[in-house]
């Protein structure tokens, strides 16, 4: 066998490790990436089956010599390159799959639990209880007194802030500044 012919094997065998790989990984693969994988195959395939039908070519034009053993180890390693890339691509492809089929199976399983938690007796009764207890604070909150009491205290509450406020004026202010407003202040009728 020529060193020609062992390059065009080898390369063909290369193809159909290919194929064999992307069969082997594509049950793991959902539908857009065993297309995206499948889209990866053909194009190294096709490169490797060009440069098969180039050495072909070659092979009727020229005798081997050393000048074309060094093409065609070129040619072979190049044509192995593509092929590991193009498995390592798939071998991504597989894993981010088998990533998100680990996020759904612990997100179905979280669920689960929680459903089984929602079934039982004494969820059901805190929740009956948190029910209950929010609709009588509703309840005595709607009462008109009560919401008449809230209303004056919140008014009580304005009027000795500002009380507050303007006994911390008198003390924090000059005597002359508080001499000048202290008239002003003392015909203003109490509240």
């Amino acid at each position: 066998m020529t060193k020609f012919e062992d390059t065009i094997k080898e390369m063909e065998s290369q193809v159909d490790e290919l194929e064999n790989d992307l069969a082997a990984k594509a049950e793991q693969l959902d539908e857009s990436n065993k297309e995206k994988a499948q889209a990866l195959v053909n194009k190294t395939e096709e490169a490797i089956k060009t440069s098969i039908d180039k050495i072909k070519n070659i092979i009727t034009e020229v005798q081997e010599d050393e000048k074309v053993d060094e093409f065609l180890d070129k040619v072979k390693a190049k044509s192995m390159e593509a092929v590991e890339f193009t498995k390592d691509k798939i071998a991504e492809l597989t894993k981010k799959v088998e990533k998100n089929d680990t996020f759904e199976k612990l997100s179905s399983d979280i669920m689960s639990e929680f459903d089984k938690v929602k079934e039982t007796d004494a969820y059901k009764k805190t929740a009956d209880l948190l029910a209950d207890l929010s609709s009588k604070i509703n309840e005595i909150l709607n009462k008109p007194e009560v919401k008449e009491a809230i209303n004056k205290a919140k008014i009580t509450t304005v009027n000795l802030a500002e009380k507050g406020v303007d006994g911390l004026k008198k003390v924090l202010k000059t005597d002359e500044i508080a001499k000048e407003e202290t008239p002003a202040e003392e015909e203003k009728p109490e509240e």
